[in-house]
């Protein structure tokens, strides 16, 4: 299984991930889950480039890695603005198991300038989470009844 955060920057994406794999994973599970984070990959990879291009050389390479690990028994927690419905849906396409947890906030929270103005609304099978009304521990929950969810894989 493959869990993708995925949501405009500040939306919540690595702070749910993380919260999510300290108080949600079941302990002795804890290092099959690896955090997949959009800002160290790119530190990581060195690629600054926030054009479209950029962005698709970006995700593909951390997708490529996140279905790597999942065929290697790991659960690779990811949390990426992934702003194009064609790289989820090559995600999707290529994972065993993929939940998507699209996050929304409707507040000023900074970091407007790295924000994808070409965004594309999500399709296909996700959960909406408005982290302007939601708390962490509201959100947590919500996740953990959708990933627990076995019809959807």
């Amino acid at each position: 299984m493959i869990i993708l955060f995925f949501g405009q920057p500040a939306s919540g994406k690595t702070t749910l991930a993380e919260h999510y794999i300290k108080f949600c994973t079941d302990p002795s599970k804890l290092n099959n889950y690896i955090h997949i984070d959009g800002d160290r990959w790119r530190a990581i990879t060195q690629n600054v480039n926030y054009s479209k291009e950029g962005r698709l050389s970006n995700l593909k390479s951390a997708f490529d890695m996140a279905i790597f690990l999942e065929q290697e028994g790991f659960t690779p927690i990811m949390s990426f603005v992934t702003p194009y419905n064609e790289l989820r849906q090559y995600l999707h396409d290529k994972s065993s198991c993929l939940k998507q947890i699209y996050l929304k906030y409707n507040e000023d929270r900074g970091r407007n300038n790295y924000f994808a103005t070409d965004f594309e609304e999500a399709t296909g099978e996700y959960l909406l989470l408005d982290t302007s009304s939601c708390s962490i521990v509201d959100c947590l929950t919500k996740i953990m009844e959708y990933v627990e969810e076995k019809s959807t894989c």
